[in-house]
């Protein structure tokens, strides 16, 4: 899929069709293991995969969940090929039910910049390997 901006709107071409994009970032696909706690039971850990990352947010999928939108959740990313986590904290802004999970999106309010730099690079890489051909 290909994008561009024109006056400042981002528009990509899906299936011929041209869509205006809302993301003003490119979201990268990376498979991270995350924990998180919802607003709704903040004594609890749950787990889920990122299915994206980008530099405002990322999206991610957990089985039986149901969060609240505009609720806060705090989460612990896996750093890729290392056995830590980095701290996040963000705001759920939208959800989509699937037949037996949840994808959540988050906007992030605060996640250290060298640890999502890390993320991102690696995301990149992961772009740039696939996209060789």
């Amino acid at each position: 899929m290909k994008s561009f901006k024109k006056n400042g709107n981002i528009f990509s071409n899906e299936g011929g069709k041209m869509v205006f994009e809302r993301r003003r970032f490119k979201r990268f696909d990376v498979p991270l293991d995350v924990q998180f706690k919802l607003f709704e039971n903040p004594s609890e850990f749950l787990s889920g995969i990122t299915k994206n990352f980008s530099r405002e947010g990322l999206c991610f999928e957990s089985p039986d969940i149901d969060p609240e939108l505009f609720k806060p959740v705090e989460l612990k990313v896996k750093l890729p090929n290392k056995d830590t986590f980095t701290h996040v904290l963000g705001d759920i802004v939208w959800k989509e039910h699937l037949e037996n999970s949840c994808l959540a999106g988050i906007k992030f309010k605060v996640i250290a910049k060298e640890r999502k730099s890390e993320i991102l690079d690696f995301a990149y890489d992961l772009w740039v390997s696939k996209n060789q051909s």
